[in-house]
């Protein structure tokens, strides 16, 4: 149980590329949006992935979706609140490398968050609250804290997070301290079709890497990504996407105690996505 709450139990929001993390990325681009006819958005998505990375961790290395649903109350100057609610689904029986009981397939992990956003100067700063619970792990959950600060400009946005795990599936206080770097850019090819390249750079603390690996090794650098992504608006509520992603474990001492998990320390995943705003 400690080694499947340390692969899954803390988050992306904003930048992180992966999975756990879209839901949280919606939230803020609703935010966003200034020009909306009503205070209220509602935005539902679906992800198809290859495989479920989650900072660095190989939470499952077959295929999963991921659908997610947020709303967003615009509050114009104030900034933003956000409720989403995000999910995971094995759409296999399969785990990891080894086939198991067919009663691992299907709803794994389900996520809710809370967020509070604004732009000051340019520069956009998110807060908020994570709860993460585990349906077939007798109902088992975590939560974090955040906070995310990113600067958008004509030529590269970079971003940086905190996450702070304050109370594990246990009821007690891990404390442990997530960190994560992001750049991106939008490249809009088309009035339609934008492309965003994008990269990210995280790093645990001593009490995150040793829920991770059992062992305390001190602060490392967990997990680096590059990605690129596709995204088509094909009316002006719907939009289709995709991605592919390339992730390493930087640290040498993580890549021994099998950091990612599976025995590997690199990975290449993606996968698509569909998303309904109303």
């Amino acid at each position: 149980m400690k080694r499947i709450a340390g692969l899954t139990a803390a988050v992306v929001t904003a930048v992180s590329a992966a999975s756990a993390t879209y839901a949280e990325d919606a939230t803020a681009a609703q935010g966003a949006e200034s020009e909306a006819s009503s205070p209220v958005s509602v935005s539902v998505s679906v992800d198809v992935l290859s495989d479920y990375i989650w900072r660095g961790t190989i939470c499952n290395d077959n295929p999963v979706w991921q659908p997610s649903v947020s709303a967003t109350y615009d509050a114009g100057d104030y900034g933003w609140v956000a409720a989403s609610v995000w999910s995971s689904f094995d759409l296999t029986h399969k785990r990891g490398t080894a086939n198991t009981s067919r009663r691992t397939a299907g709803l794994q992990e389900i996520d809710y968050t809370l967020s509070y956003g604004v732009e000051l100067a340019g520069v956009g700063f998110e807060v908020g609250h994570i709860w993460y619970t585990y349906p077939n792990n007798n109902g088992s959950s975590d939560q974090d804290l955040y906070a995310t600060v990113s600067y958008a400009n004509p030529f590269v946005t970079p971003s940086a997070s905190v996450y702070w795990n304050y109370s594990d599936s246990a009821g007690t206080d891990p404390s442990t301290l997530y960190y994560s770097f992001g750049l991106s850019h939008d490249f809009a090819l088309t009035d339609a079709l934008t492309l965003t390249p994008s990269a990210s750079l995280g790093f645990g603390g001593n009490a995150w890497t040793k829920n991770v690996t059992d062992e305390a090794v001190g602060t490392e650098l967990t997990d680096q990504t590059v990605g690129l992504s596709a995204s088509y608006a094909v009316t002006d509520w719907l939009s289709l996407g995709a991605q592919v992603n390339y992730t390493w474990v930087p640290s040498h001492t993580l890549r021994k105690l099998d950091y990612m998990g599976m025995g590997k320390d690199e990975i290449c995943w993606g996968g698509v996505n569909a998303t309904v705003t109303f």
